[in-house]
């Protein structure tokens, strides 16, 4: 009897080289796929942080909770000075301070000017009359005063929830890309300015008015003349978005008025 002999058709090399090729390509798909997932999660969650907070800080100002041996607190604000950076490794971190008089207490005509810190009988600008002082961030935690009843004109890191240490927040990487645009200036009353870039937001004690000041600490959207606030200028907008402008959100707080929205940013390819 002749026995039946079984033949298995195997793949050939080609073959086989063709599956591994579909796979490979499959799984670098899904890697980039799920890649590109995580980086939205990423960048929503520090969109969402962000935002509230702005508020915080903002509705923290109005409330204006202070001890009772705390000197006056010209407002709260936050430091948007090394958001922006993508060398020095702090990309995406900003730091919340509170803007400490000098003063012990409401009363002096820089808590009362048009302005903080502000001085109308003396020119803007002359021994940082009007001026936010620059320090470098984090700032130092602290009272705005002591026990000794020293007063400065300082910025002094603020917990926006509690046991916060320095207020240090932010990405900390390049996830993100993030880009401040330029408001109005009382130099370019037209058009905006690309030196008038906002280092600073402040939100006033009490009345929680929404003012922007330069890396130097100068006052914008400010009219030297009458020395007052300019009403009709470009609000701050913060635009965050991954890497080549992809999806995100812009953040756009009103100047004066404080306003704050959220819109979605424009696809550019």
């Amino acid at each position: 009897m002749l026995k039946k002999i079984s033949r298995y058709s195997g793949f050939t090399l080609i073959e086989l080289l063709i599956v591994m090729s579909i796979i490979v390509i499959l799984t670098s798909l899904s890697f980039a796929s799920y890649q590109d997932f995580q980086s939205t999660i990423r960048l929503n969650e520090f969109i969402n942080g962000f935002e509230q907070n702005i508020r915080k800080v903002q509705r923290d100002a109005m409330l204006l909770e202070k001890s009772s041996n705390e000197g006056w607190i010209y407002g709260l604000g936050i430091d948007l000075r090394n958001i922006e950076d993508t060398v020095n490794g702090t990309f995406g971190v900003y730091y919340p301070f509170k803007w400490c008089s000098g003063f012990s207490e409401y009363g002096d005509i820089r808590t009362r000017s048009a302005v903080p810190n502000f001085n109308p009988e003396s020119q803007y600008g002359s021994t940082n009359n009007g001026f936010l002082p620059n320090s470098i961030g984090p700032f130092e935690p602290g009272l705005c005063g002591n026990q000794n009843l020293d007063y400065d004109n300082v910025l002094k890191g603020y917990a926006l929830f509690g046991d916060m240490g320095i207020g240090k927040m932010g990405a900390g990487n390049q996830q993100l890309s993030v880009n401040i645009l330029p408001v109005f200036s009382d130099s370019y009353p037209d058009e905006p300015n690309p030196n008038a870039r906002p280092a600073f937001l402040l939100f006033e004690s009490v009345t929680g008015r929404a003012l922007f000041y330069d890396s130097a600490g100068a006052l914008l959207n400010f009219d030297y003349d009458t020395h007052k606030p300019l009403t009709e200028t470009l609000p701050l907008e913060i635009k965050i978005s991954r890497p080549g402008n992809k999806g995100g959100k812009t953040i756009v707080i009103s100047h004066l008025s404080g306003r704050i929205i959220v819109k979605g940013n424009e696809e550019q390819n």
